[in-house]
């Protein structure tokens, strides 16, 4: 079975729930992501994708100097166990309507897994 173990993103990049939507797209734009999990006091508490940014900050209309990642964040952070099949986490993502997935290993996150991770881990050469 083909698992998602190594198509996971790692380490994970990750920015506290204070910062800024502009500090976060900077963030992703330099380490070339499209997510980022969001950390409180108490450990991760979001995950923040490129479409929250689009949807949640620019067509309201938002600041994005001035609004914090808690403003914007999913809250509920969707995860898989690192062992699961590259077409179980494609259902998932299918089902919620999501392009990120945390990635567990023994009930921890270790890892990001991108719609792209999936795209382009399982491009055949013409």
């Amino acid at each position: 079975m083909d698992t998602i173990r190594s198509q996971m993103t790692t380490p994970i990049i990750s920015i506290y729930s204070e910062a800024t939507a502009q500090e976060a797209a900077q963030l992703m734009k330099e380490k070339e992501i499209g997510s980022l999990l969001v950390k409180g006091c108490q450990g991760y508490v979001g995950i923040l994708a490129e479409r929250d940014l689009v949807h949640k900050l620019i067509s309201e209309g938002l600041d994005p100097k001035t609004t914090t990642l808690s403003e914007i964040m999913e809250e509920s952070i969707l995860s898989i166990d690192q062992e699961a099949s590259t077409s179980e986490a494609i259902v998932l993502m299918q089902e919620y309507k999501i392009s990120h997935l945390a990635v567990t290993k023994n009930d921890e996150i270790a890892g990001i897994l991108s719609v792209k991770d999936l795209a382009y881990r399982n491009k055949t050469p013409a």
